[in-house]
């Protein structure tokens, strides 16, 4: 994220979208009852026939709404550029990649504030491409997200593939790296199928394109097969979902052994608060939105926040705990 202006005490942020790491982290900090101030398209019965206009809208936020594209941002009309728009209608702005914006808040969080500076490093990009025959799964992995991007499949006749399609499909997912690896710049591509299958990769089309190649199994179970590797942890070790399941196995092996430091559940938590400060705390996203007074006691007491919102196996654990677990000095 750009950010042009960061006020604290004003509760002022105003920035520019650059990826959709930053929609993910502007979905803790833009909050109901925020103002947002942005370009939108509005549609305006003005003349003969109604006409679609990019006007600065600005709005009181209501709700929020993250997709697989934008951020999306409701709430009534309280200001725009344009006169024929009328104020306490409902809008919504979709904030994405390129979008600048103004936001003013009652109270911007410490955590949130961290968030925001944070955006502003660069984000590590990693393709990954598992397959078997027939079947290839592509993911994408930055800083604050994994996302499956999609499927490419070829059909299979009995239970061996006949060479022909098999021909077929190699010449399919060989393309297809190549054109996933020509789109951006990457910090890693990795491909990983069966060993005699990646030498076929290897030395055939994809030879001259800089791959690191694994070895798995099965394409459904390839990605958990290469992110529990040793040596592809190490290149994963500052993203969200290598944090994500660090920090879980940490906890519930704590917890295990029954240190009493380790908390959770929301009126434990809250007992253990009374007498003990929260240094740290790991925390799902829907437990943050439903227990807003809780997560302002824990900013203003210092707690280091951490939130798992990578749809992942160490999520599913820590919503098992309640979606929060605190560790005390």
């Amino acid at each position: 994220m750009k950010l042009i202006r960061l006020d604290k005490k004003k509760g002022l942020v105003k920035a520019i979208v650059k990826s959709y790491d930053d929609l993910i982290i502007l979905s803790y900090v833009i909050e109901p009852g925020d103002k947002l101030l942005s370009y939108s398209r509005r549609k305006i019965n003005a003349g003969a026939a109604p006409d679609i206009r990019l006007v600065k809208i600005g709005i009181a936020i209501e709700k929020t709404y993250l997709s697989e594209t934008s951020l999306g941002v409701s709430g009534k009309i309280i200001s725009s550029s344009d006169e024929n728009v009328p104020l306490h209608k409902y809008h919504t702005i979709d904030l994405r990649p390129g979008n600048g914006f103004v936001l003013h808040k009652d109270k911007l969080l410490s955590f949130q504030a961290r968030m925001l500076l944070k955006s502003q490093e660069r984000s590590p990009r990693i393709l990954i491409c598992v397959y078997e025959d027939g079947y290839a799964i592509f993911y994408k992995i930055t800083n604050y997200s994994l996302r499956r991007l999609y499927e490419v499949k070829e059909n299979v006749s009995g239970k061996r593939f006949k060479n022909d399609t098999r021909s077929k499909f190699f010449v399919r997912l060989t393309q297809q790296i190549t054109e996933e690896y020509n789109k951006i710049r990457w910090s890693l591509v990795i491909v990983a199928g069966k060993a005699i299958d990646n030498e076929e990769l290897k030395n055939g089309a994809l030879k001259d394109l800089k791959i690191q190649y694994e070895t798995v199994s099965y394409a459904d179970t390839g990605l958990k097969e290469i992110t529990s590797k040793d040596k592809i942890s190490s290149l994963l070790r500052n993203t969200k979902i290598a944090t994500q399941r660090n920090l879980i196995k940490e906890y519930i092996n704590e917890i295990s052994k029954g240190n009493p430091l380790y908390v959770y559940g929301f009126n434990k938590i809250k007992e253990k608060m009374a007498d003990n400060r929260p240094v740290e705390g790991i925390l799902s996203k829907e437990f943050v939105m439903s227990h807003k007074e809780l997560i302002e006691q824990l900013d203003g007491a210092g707690t280091n926040i951490i939130f798992f919102d990578e749809k992942d196996e160490s999520l599913d654990l820590l919503d098992g705990f309640g979606g929060a677990i605190l560790k005390f000095s």
